[in-house]
């Protein structure tokens, strides 16, 4: 790359060109990567291009665009950070179209400010099963409310993020977009709805929607500039090497959790405590050749995929998500069927999630058999996306490599084992010397604090895997914070992850308090709410003293009945209504510090 650019540029260019990226923000960056891309497409320098200040930019057809939105607020609900960078990104094509554009995050928007916008572009996650994410709750309740004001005036899009996988897709941008014309908006642009694998989508979305506000008639597309400094654009996947694979768990457990170890020497791979992996998985031949044999399609038939002929299996086993039903696979699977049993499933909502839970394409191909070709697998099965797990090391302590905890999936259903796709790659296929292909994903809302702010982290199981990156990162920064760990599973003998670890950090005194829960070991089932139960008057205490909060692991049970403990602790202990006490945690989020990473 350096000799590339020194054969094309002069020293004294490179020099100016880096003195002046230096001295730009982030948003100037982003600014000058569309501007750039702007005049590429036209053809060349434009003659005084930067001097002017006009609201038309020369498009890919060479004809000129005047803006019609010359305001324009985007506001985003976020929980890992992808509707932030996604809002930035469109910041650059509309600015680079001459529209002003003021960029919001949705905890920090005045909603009074709602009903005298122009134009409006709303981002926003959807948490859990339709849930907004904490940072939307607000904007959400508000436009639902008594308050919401009449918005005849306003022009709106929505893009939704969401996976598929849940029944409730990007649920809450659906909510917002329907709310939002229910108040008198007018539509810009029908709802955008992104799934997991949503970056192969934005070249296209997002310009469109920036013509769609600076009032373009033209349907040409430029494509996205993708630049260093966009973490949401940082596609390259890196092959690394199996370094270390530990069970964790005891003889005699009842689940099997891994420490995997990656190389990532010399491959320019970072991270930050709080951030995830992605990991590309195969799927298990054994499945595979199952679901082909159901169907009376042989392994070696050839099909165009992705612009490629590939044999069946082969596709399969790298390209296709053959462990998971969504509901978009199923409408497409019934379109085959013709089955009234499916149909009427499809119908009920609450059936629905039920049947899907834990399906996989050899369930329905064997309970709902269909004639079909190897060429109809790809446009009915969804894309087979990366699987996420929270890193549990920190890249200051040890920068050439990156730990994941991994908890092995296994369930029966149907009478025979079903098996998570990526766990059971990594678990049972996967050895020390072996290679996968990873990425880092970053988490900017599970971020560690200053030195000197106290922590307290509940973790069950796997979920304890981002507070062992904060304790390296804090032995590694020394610093003066106290830590204080919840952590739980089902048996002290046998699921203690990463026991050794954690009693020495008490030992040294980087674990100022450890609180554990092991919930088979006695009659009573106990649970890590239970200890901060236990707990509370310190926990608020703590809280008082400005320590920081943070919640990792499961969604739809613990996450939940932990936030219900802490806003008991602190109604209890602060002495507070119920309503002051949501506004303490409220507070807690908005000042970052209640923090969580579930799934």
């Amino acid at each position: 790359m350096i000799d590339a650019i020194n054969k094309i540029f002069t020293q004294e260019q490179i020099s100016q060109a880096k003195q002046l990226y230096e001295g730009l923000t982030d948003k100037q960056r982003f600014w000058l990567s569309g501007y750039m891309a702007g005049l590429n497409q036209s053809g060349g320098l434009l003659d005084g291009a930067l001097q002017e200040s006009s609201a038309s930019i020369i498009g890919s057809n060479g004809a000129s665009e005047v803006a019609v939105a010359n305001k324009l607020s985007i506001i985003y609900g976020t929980h890992t950070g992808n509707s932030k960078l996604i809002a930035e990104q469109f910041a650059v094509l509309a600015e680079a179209k001459g529209i002003d554009v003021s960029l919001t995050s949705m905890p920090e928007y005045k909603n009074r400010k709602l009903k005298e916008e122009k134009n409006l572009l709303v981002i926003v996650s959807t948490h859990g099963e339709g849930d907004p994410p904490a940072s939307a709750e607000d904007f959400y309740n508000y436009i639902f409310g008594k308050k919401a004001p009449k918005i005849n005036q306003l022009n709106h899009a929505v893009i939704a993020l969401g996976d598929s996988s849940y029944i409730n897709f990007c649920q809450t941008g659906r909510d917002i977009f329907n709310q939002l014309k229910s108040l008198g908006s007018n539509e810009v642009h029908e709802l955008i709805e992104l799934d997991i694998d949503f970056k192969e989508q934005l070249d296209e979305v997002l310009p469109a929607l920036a013509n769609k506000f600076a009032g373009s008639s033209s349907t040409a597309t430029n494509p996205l500039v993708r630049t260093t400094n966009n973490e949401l654009n940082s596609d390259e996947w890196i092959e690394v090497e199996v370094l270390d694979k530990v069970l964790l768990n005891g003889r005699g457990s009842s689940k099997k959790t891994y420490h995997i170890e990656l190389d990532i020497e010399d491959t320019g791979l970072s991270y930050l405590p709080g951030d995830a992996l992605e990991i590309r998985a195969d799927n298990d031949d054994k499945l595979i050749l199952s679901i082909l044999n159901q169907l009376n399609i042989p392994e070696d038939e050839t099909i165009e995929a992705d612009g490629d002929t590939k044999k069946i299996k082969e596709a399969l086993k790298t390209g296709y998500e053959i462990t998971t039903i969504t509901v978009p696979v199923l409408k497409k699977y019934a379109e085959f069927a013709h089955n009234d049993q499916l149909s009427a499933i499809l119908e009920n909502k609450s059936k629905l999630a039920d049947f899907l839970y834990g399906l996989d394409f050899l369930d329905l191909v064997t309970h709902f058999p269909v004639s079909l070709e190897a060429k109809d697998l790809p446009a009915i099965l969804r894309k087979l996306p990366a699987r996420v797990y929270s890193i549990s090391s920190s890249y200051d302590y040890n920068p050439d490599e990156v730990h994941v905890t991994v908890g092995a999936v296994k369930y029966q259903l149907n009478n025979r084992d079903h098996f998570g796709v990526c766990s059971s790659f990594l678990s049972d296929r996967i050895n020390i010397g072996d290679h996968v292909s990873v990425r880092v994903k970053k988490n900017e809302g599970f971020r560690l604090p200053s030195d000197d702010t106290n922590l307290i982290m509940v973790g069950p199981g796997t979920g304890i895997a981002p507070f062992r990156a904060f304790l390296q990162q804090r032995e590694n920064n020394q610093a003066s914070g106290k830590n204080w760990l919840f952590f739980g599973d089902q048996h002290f003998q046998t699921d203690f992850l990463y026991q050794a670890e954690m009693l020495q950090y008490r030992k040294k005194g980087l674990l100022s308090n450890i609180d554990v829960a092991f919930s088979r070991d006695q009659e009573e089932k106990i649970y890590v709410q239970h200890r901060l139960k236990e707990k509370g008057e310190l926990v608020y205490k703590w809280l008082e003293d400005g320590a920081c909060f943070y919640v990792c692991g499961d969604m739809k049970n613990m996450a939940k009945d932990v936030k219900a403990e802490l806003l008991n602790i602190i109604q209890q202990y602060g002495n507070k209504t119920k309503e002051e006490a949501n506004a303490y945690l409220k507070k807690l989020f908005t000042e970052k510090r209640f923090q969580e990473d579930v799934y």
